[in-house]
């Protein structure tokens, strides 16, 4: 279960025990795609990962005066 934490937060988390090892969890995650796709195997989820760690941190909203119409 996720809770409450930020998106941010649980991208940090990913990368650290992407990188447990010490090498770039993009980099890793390249090759653990290639060797699957050289064996045929699926890779949407790690393409999907890829893809989330990769993702710009959303900005933050701007907050709507208390008299603004929509």
């Amino acid at each position: 279960m996720i809770g409450t934490k930020k998106l941010s937060t649980i991208r940090e988390e990913i990368r650290k025990a992407l990188a447990a090892n010490g090498t770039d969890p993009i980099q890793r995650l390249e090759r653990q795609i290639a060797a699957a796709k050289r064996k045929g195997d699926r890779t949407e989820v790690m393409q999907g990962l890829k893809q989330f760690l990769q993702a710009p941190p959303k900005r933050p909203r701007r907050k709507r005066r208390a008299g603004a119409k929509k």
